[in-house]
């Protein structure tokens, strides 16, 4: 590759994942603690990994695991006063009594779950002794989270015609991408590097991009040993998507990669990783318990519903479900805007009935395979688990293949279709217009949301009856700021990098 495309590629890279984690730092501020999902039990679970618990002792019914932590991070679950109401602001949460360094007791039911996130994330509360910590942790959460979603980014920039794959990957950042990017939930980096590892795989395979085979095969295992090891359906959601291009590969093509080292230095790497987080999952049974009723009775609506009942009914919600992939903050309380869900409608809408029209053949193979998992994964995942287990089900869950599937119809466009300059232009500002405004209105709603509650206007805010640390105006303004930055980088960027992948 030459000196050009490589410092290109890293250009992309810095100035993407620089706006990125500032995006997902700025609502890891904005979001009050313990306001994001189930984030109490990762944040005790993060906190004791790095102390040596990985598991801990099983606690009584319904606790989980019990694990000693400092008092600040047990503490977090009786500052959820708010949660489920939206119309309560975050004031009502109580302060930590006493020292906020003691070491308590706490209960998390994350405890069975992969340690990996939690090492990586955890780890800051070691050095901070208060509630910054939390923040702390939100904050390398959001480093990694973002890390993965900017070597996406730069691959596809130093793809063939990367405009239109970038304006994908884009569409693929949802507002709720950046909120869990923010918090602490291994579902974020899940997300991330999933998308990562498809993006390198799907650039190797194919033989599009301008970065040589061997970078993209350790990015592909970097990625990917990574991903597997989040949560305990990581693994399905690589091999749906390494499934989905294999599938439209030539022979041929597949034929000369079985025969290079670097394929399976690489397929080795990602078959132990993924062999370490099935040896996890299988020893804790953390997913089988709600799926042959071994584990403690579930208070979930919907438990005695049959596997059919729960399949029909979750595929009937498909387009209630999928108001989690663009937007559903806080503890399924805080619902974006709906000029939001309108926006990514549009977007997302626009890019998949734009790649049904044109995509023909082996170009649409990929993204069918892909839009059919998305589609028909959570019924069938629900229907096994609702029995015993109830209705569990969550949009944001299917984001790492959603996010893989618009990136993919993006490719076979920019593949099929040739934009011209001028049309290159126009479509990268109309999506990022749409873009910063509906990510600035969702994250102006959410801080709303805590600041007062919804069911109070904008006129209302004022008096506060919570703020973030550095106040509601600081916030505002550095997340439109970088919003805007984003639009712009997109706009004028896109003629470098396709200079770059035409060199």
């Amino acid at each position: 590759m030459s000196e050009l495309r490589l410092g290109g590629f890293w250009r992309t890279f810095a100035v993407s994942w620089a706006i990125l984690a500032g995006l997902m730092a700025a609502w890891s501020l904005a979001t009050p603690i313990g306001a994001a999902p189930d984030e109490p039990a990762h944040l005790v679970k993060a906190a004791a990994v790095v102390r040596g618990e990985w598991i801990g002792a099983q606690g009584t019914e319904g606790q989980g695991q019990l694990v000693q932590v400092p008092e600040y991070i047990g503490f977090v679950i009786n500052q959820t006063c708010y949660a489920f109401d939206g119309n309560t602001s975050a004031s009502c949460a109580p302060t930590v009594p006493g020292d906020p360094d003691r070491t308590v007791t706490a209960a998390t039911t994350a405890g069975l779950y992969n340690p990996l996130y939690y090492l990586l994330t955890g780890w800051p509360s070691l050095t901070f002794h208060d509630s910054t910590g939390v923040y702390a942790m939100r904050v390398m959460s959001a480093l990694l989270v973002s890390l993965f979603a900017a070597i996406s980014i730069a691959v596809l920039g130093a793809g063939k015609r990367p405009t239109i794959p970038i304006i994908a990957a884009l569409v693929a950042v949802t507002p709720m991408v950046l909120f869990l990017g923010g918090v602490v939930n291994p579902n974020s980096l899940e997300i991330t590097a999933t998308l990562a590892a498809f993006v390198a795989f799907y650039s190797a395979v194919r033989q599009r991009s301008a970065l040589p085979a061997w970078s993209l095969w350790t990015l592909f295992a970097v990625s990917a040993s990574v991903a597997v090891n989040m949560r305990g359906l990581s693994v399905l959601w690589l091999g749906i998507g390494m499934i989905a291009v294999v599938a439209a590969s030539p022979a041929s093509r597949l034929a000369a990669l079985v025969r290079q080292r670097n394929t399976w230095i690489s397929l080795g790497v990602v078959i132990v990783a993924s062999a370490f987080a099935l040896v996890w999952v299988l020893s804790t049974n953390s997913l089988g318990a709600g799926v042959d009723g071994s584990g403690p009775p579930s208070t979930a609506p919907g438990v005695g519903t049959s596997a059919i009942g729960g399949f029909l009914y979750t595929l009937l919600s498909t387009a209630e479900y999928s108001e989690g992939i663009v937007g559903v903050f806080g503890w399924l309380d805080t619902p974006a805007p709906p000029v939001t869900f309108f926006a990514w409608s549009a977007l997302i809408g626009g890019l998949f009935v734009w790649g049904g029209v044109i995509l023909t053949r082996r170009r649409l193979i990929t993204p069918a395979i892909l839009f059919a998992s998305v589609i028909l994964l959570p019924a069938i995942l629900q229907g096994l688990y609702i029995t015993h287990g109830g209705i569990i089900w969550q949009g944001r869950y299917i984001l790492p293949l959603f996010v893989c599937l618009a990136v993919a119809v993006g490719v076979e466009l920019a593949d099929t279709v040739v934009f011209s300059p001028a049309l290159q232009v126009k479509l990268s500002s109309v999506v990022a217009v749409v873009w910063v405004g509906a990510q600035f209105y969702s994250f102006a709603t959410a801080l709303r949301r805590y600041a007062v509650g919804l069911d109070r206007s904008w006129g209302d805010l004022l008096p506060l009856e919570w703020a973030p640390p550095g106040g509601l105006a600081l916030s505002l303004v550095v997340y439109g700021a970088l919003t805007v930055l984003a639009g712009v980088a997109l706009i004028i960027d896109f003629r470098t990098i396709r200079s770059r992948a035409l060199a």
